[in-house]
């Protein structure tokens, strides 16, 4: 007769390789002879959950015992249940037993830690963790607990090391190699990530998920052939996954053909048993392939329902509704995607004092947060209002610890950083934070206009004057140019042809290891070279005449600092390069030329150049910097 616990062993392989009807049969078996043994119960449990019958497991939950209620690893399974079942409270009582019972329970901890990060308290988490991982030395569960709390808020490189030790530990491990990737894809090294992604795909080859990742990866190296292939075959195999079809809409419109798209999706949203969520991702496809306005016109009569919405459907519509307005230029209709009113928020969530004076005084005394979901690029347009309802460069600015850099680009040197593994620092005492990107929802008189103050990247005069007599032996005007790192971005190879003849000298702004693409090319300054710290580059983009390139915090930094330039956008833009008579609303000095279509820029480029050129010249003619002359 098989014993208790050769039956137990052979449950959790069947689980661990996937066949939980067999498992379940085999925790049955156990039960008949030792009711409510725990790690039967637990196991039982964790099969119904995997076959997505919630009312299974809570059935079963309630068949436990006082043997039971003693176990950690039920108590965090309980917890477990008690999230799902939307009952946060309840799960963390289950948890603090847990750890009562078993300081250094790992999934216990892990659970522990996700409340403590959702609470703002992130060294608490990150500090829970590494103990409990001391004492469970190569516990990849504790392992990737820590990498996930690291990647959530901005930390790629920690993340990465962690995740990679949790792998060499568990090489098998399908979600950690897809894992892996995506932080590697976070970091932009979208090459590194394909062998990763490659691998959780063959071990798991109808997963959605790794598929998904495996087809977005392609696209981003410039393999539209496979990404589409295998967008394909996933909205096939899941015709009902949303994300499956986002990811194939998003491809197919990259290669031109959105509208194609569009109708294959049309009658699987109409068809779709969740409404909403077809809603939503028609929504978002349309702004993928270029048409924020019908994104507009299909969500925003949803606006007048989304108080009865769930908090995450509503924060999804809001936020597709808000980046299409941003899109279309319709800066007046941003407050209504907010949760609440900024006056709301400066009053400590109460409709409060509107007056402008009172206003004015909160904004000034509040302590300006980074949002974790704010790019970096987002930041820089932002910035323009920090200054602004008395606030000066000395304010205290919070945010992810990667950000410090940036906001010191822009004179706010006084950073805190408010994630681990730095989350120590005290914040001043201010009776309100406000979220940067609830800027704009601020009365104008009180924010300012759209486009000021503009200016607004500072210089450092002595680094100006570096950059002005570094630069006196070469032609004017100097004509800064910026490139992406590799394609399918706009590589040098492939900008150079539309910029060659252009008055005056060629000055490269990169200074990344994208400067080797200057080997080979002559009579380009590579300034670059000496570029050290931000406030090298803030100097050099005041110094130069014009500055030409693709989107990007060169781009930006010129806009910021009042510099003429020209961006160079892909169709489907983001919201910052929305422009009216093809001038930036955001940057005032720059003017946006948009592709005329999705595409390669090796192929748009070469229709593009004559206009280009004849922007360029414009420009350069209308800012008197056409030639040394006339500078």
């Amino acid at each position: 007769m098989l014993l208790v616990d050769d039956r137990l062993k052979a449950a959790k392989d069947h689980a661990l390789a996937g066949r939980h009807d067999n498992a379940a049969l085999l925790y049955e078996s156990i039960l008949d002879v030792s009711p409510g043994h725990p790690e039967a119960l637990s196991g039982l449990i964790e099969t119904r959950l995997a076959n997505g019958d919630l009312e299974g497991a809570q059935t079963l939950l309630s068949k436990s015992t006082a043997v039971t209620g003693q176990d950690p690893g039920f108590l965090t399974l309980a917890a477990k249940i008690s999230i799902i079942s939307q009952k946060p409270e309840d799960a963390q009582k289950l948890v603090e037993r847990a750890l009562a019972l078993d300081p250094y329970h790992a999934q216990a901890a892990l659970l522990k830690a996700e409340f403590l990060a959702s609470a703002g308290a992130l060294s608490e988490a990150e500090d829970l963790l590494n103990t409990v991982r001391s004492r469970n030395t190569g516990d990849t569960d504790i392992l990737l607990g820590i990498s996930r709390l690291y990647y959530a808020y901005g930390l790629f490189s920690p993340a990465l090391m962690i995740a990679q030790e949790a792998l060499s530990n568990a090489p098998d491990d399908s979600n950690l190699s897809a894992f892996v990737g995506q932080i590697l894809t976070a970091l932009g090294d979208h090459g590194k990530a394909t062998s990763f992604f490659e691998a959780a795909h063959l071990k798991e080859p109808t997963n959605p998920e790794f598929m998904l990742s495996l087809a977005n990866n392609a696209a981003a190296i410039g393999q539209s052939s496979e990404a589409l292939r295998i967008a394909g075959r996933a909205k096939a195999l899941f015709p009902d996954l949303m994300p499956a079809w986002l990811s194939y809409i998003k491809i197919k419109a990259e290669r031109g053909e959105a509208l194609e798209a569009l109708r294959e999706f049309a009658p699987v949203a109409k068809g779709a048993k969740d409404r909403m969520e077809a809603t939503l991702t028609l929504g978002t496809a349309y702004r993928l392939a270029g048409e924020p306005e019908k994104a507009i016109q299909l969500l925003e009569p949803l606006m007048a329902n989304a108080t009865g919405m769930k908090d995450a459907v509503r924060g999804r519509l809001f936020s597709i509704l808000r980046d299409a307005f941003l899109s279309t230029g319709q800066i007046e209709k941003v407050p209504s995607t907010l949760e609440q009113p900024v006056v709301a928020t400066l009053n400590g969530g109460q409709s409060g004092d509107t007056n402008p004076g009172v206003l004015k005084q909160r904004v000034s005394e509040a302590v300006m947060v980074i949002d974790p979901g704010l790019s970096n690029l987002e930041f820089m347009v932002l910035a323009r209002f920090l200054d602004q309802a008395g606030r000066d460069k000395s304010a205290p600015l919070a945010g992810p610890s990667t950000l410090s850099q940036l906001s010191g680009f822009f004179g706010y040197n006084n950073f805190l950083p408010n994630d681990a593994p730095n989350g120590n620092a005290e914040q001043p005492a201010a009776p309100v934070t406000l979220p940067i990107s609830q800027i704009l929802g601020l009365p104008n008189d009180l924010r300012g206009g759209v486009t000021g103050p503009c200016p607004y990247l500072p210089v450092k005069p002595e680094l100006l004057k570096r950059w002005q007599d570094a630069l006196s032996e070469f032609s004017k005007p100097w004509i800064g140019i910026a490139w992406n790192e590799a394609q399918p971005g706009l590589t040098l190879d492939t900008l150079l042809p539309a910029i060659r003849s252009l008055p005056g000298t060629l000055v490269s702004t990169v200074w990344d290891h994208s400067r080797r693409q200057l080997s080979g090319h002559q009579g380009i300054i590579d300034a670059g070279a000496h570029i050290k710290r931000l406030d090298d580059l803030a100097a050099l983009l005041h110094a130069l005449d014009f500055v030409v390139g693709p989107d990007g915090i060169i781009l930006h930094g010129a806009g910021a600092a009042g510099t003429p330039g020209l961006v160079i956008a892909q169709y489907m833009s983001p919201w910052y390069w929305y422009a009216e008579t093809d001038r930036s609303l955001w940057y005032p000095s720059m003017d946006v030329l948009k592709a005329p279509r999705f595409g390669h820029w090796a192929t748009l480029i070469p229709e593009l150049t004559d206009d280009i050129q004849a922007r360029i010249d414009n420009r350069l003619a209308s800012t008197g910097g056409q030639t040394e002359e006339t500078s």
